[in-house]
C-alpha cells in the first residue's frame, strides 16, 4: 500500500493533534499515578520516570498510524522511554516503573479508541489493526525500557559494592583482590611491589573538636593528595574510618619510604592549613615484594605491625613533648 504524502495543512494539523494528545495522555497518567497506591514516588509533575518519554513515544506511534506504515518502529519508542534513566539514577524502583508503564499503556489505547478516525488517516488502517500495533510496540518498549533500568542499577551496585562512598576510592574488599593481582603480576615478572597501610594521626580529636563534616572533609581533602601524588599504576583504597591502603607498582621500599616521608609532612601542612588540632598528621607502615614473606596475608600483617609501632613511637614523642590531653585521644 502506497503511503499517503502528508499536506503542509495535514502535518499542522497532526502536529497539533500530537500536541493536544500528548498533553491529554500526560495529564491523565499522572492522575492516575497520584491515585495508584503502588507507585510512591509521584509528588510533583516531574517526578514519574517515563514522564519526558510521553510526547516521544506517542509521537512515534500517530506518526506510523497518520502514514499508515506496516511497523511502529518500536526501537525509537525504547530510546524515547529511556530518557527517564537520569531519574532512575536517583530513585529506583523496577515494581514503580512497571506500574508506570501498565498505566501509560491503558491510557494511551484508551486515548487512540476515542481519535481512531483522526489517528488512521482516511481510514486506511481498521482499529484491531490499530490496536495490535500499538500494543506489541509498546509491549516491547516496555520490556528493553526496563532491561535498561535493571542493567544502570546493577551496574551501580557493581560500582558501590567496590567504592567507598565518601572519598570514591576503591575499598577494603577491592584492595585484597588488587593486592592479590599485582603481586602474582609482580612473582611471574620478577618485579617490585610495595604496600602502604597509613591512617592519620588523632583523627578522634578532629571529629571531636572540629565535628564530623570537618573530619569528612578532611578524609575527601587526604584521599584527593594522596591521588594526585600517585601514578595510575598504583592504586589507592580506604580501608574505612581514618585508615588507607596504598600499592604501589613496580616500586622499591626505599622509593616508597621517601614517597610517604614526604606525604606525611604535606599532611601535617594540610592540617595546619585547613585548621585541625596541631598533632593532626599521617603514620604509615609498608612492606614489600620480594623482600618481605610474599603472600597477600603475610605482606599486609607485616606493614599493618610497622604501623602500629610508628603509631605508638609518635604518641610517646607526644607525650614527652607535652602535648595536651585532648589532643593525645586515640585515632
Amino acid at each position: 500500500m502506497q503511503l499517503l504524502e502528508p499536506t503542509s495543512q495535514r502535518a499542522e494539523e497532526f502536529t497539533d493533534l500530537l500536541r493536544r494528545s500528548a498533553d491529554d495522555i500526560a495529564g491523565r497518567w499522572l492522575e492516575a499515578l497520584r491515585e495508584d497506591q503502588t507507585v510512591s514516588s509521584v509528588d510533583n509533575p516531574r517526578e514519574p520516570l517515563l514522564l519526558d518519554a510521553v510526547p516521544l513515544v506517542l509521537d512515534e506511534i500517530l506518526r506510523a498510524l497518520a502514514l499508515d506504515s506496516n511497523k511502529i518502529a518500536h526501537e525509537k519508542i525504547c530510546r524515547a522511554a529511556r530518557h527517564g534513566c537520569v531519574r532512575a539514577k536517583e530513585h529506583f524502583d523496577v515494581r514503580e516503573l512497571v506500574r508506570e508503564y501498565q498505566l501509560l499503556r491503558a491510557i494511551i489505547f484508551r486515548h487512540v479508541a476515542g481519535q481512531t478516525e483522526a489517528f488512521a488517516a482516511s481510514g486506511t488502517a481498521n482499529p484491531l489493526t490499530v490496536y495490535l500495533r500499538v500494543g506489541a510496540a509498546l509491549d516491547e518498549a516496555m520490556r528493553e525500557a526496563i532491561n535498561a533500568f535493571v542493567q544502570e542499577h546493577m551496574t551501580q551496585l557493581r560500582r558501590l559494592s567496590r567504592t567507598d562512598s565518601l572519598t570514591g576510592l576503591y575499598n577494603h574488599r577491592m584492595f585484597y583482590e588488587r593486592l592479590e593481582d599485582e603481586l602474582n603480576r609482580a612473582k611471574r615478572y620478577d618485579g617490585r611491589l610495595s604496600v602502604v597501610l597509613m591512617d592519620l594521626d588523632n583523627f578522634k580529636a578532629v571529629n571531636d573538636l572540629k565535628g564530623h563534616q570537618f573530619g569528612d572533609r578532611m578524609l575527601v581533602k587526604c584521599a584527593e593528595r594522596l591521588r594526585a601524588n600517585l601514578r595510575q599504576t598504583d592504586i589507592l583504597c580506604r580501608f574505612g574510618g581514618d585508615e588507607f591502603g596504598l600499592i604501589l607498582t613496580e616500586t622499591s621500599p626505599e622509593q616508597a619510604h621517601a614517597m610517604m616521608t614526604r606525604l606525611s609532612e604535606d599532611f601535617t601542612e594540610l592540617g595546619r592549613k585547613e585548621g585541625a588540632p596541631t598533632s593532626f598528621g599521617m603514620t604509615f607502615g609498608l612492606s614489600a615484594h620480594p623482600d618481605d614473606d610474599s603472600t597477600v596475608r603475610r605482606i599486609v600483617m607485616l606493614a599493618d605491625e610497622r604501623l602500629l609501632r610508628d603509631k605508638a613511637k609518635n604518641k610517646r614523642s607526644l607525650m614527652l613533648a607535652g602535648e595536651p590531653e585532648r589532643n593525645r585521644r586515640p585515632s
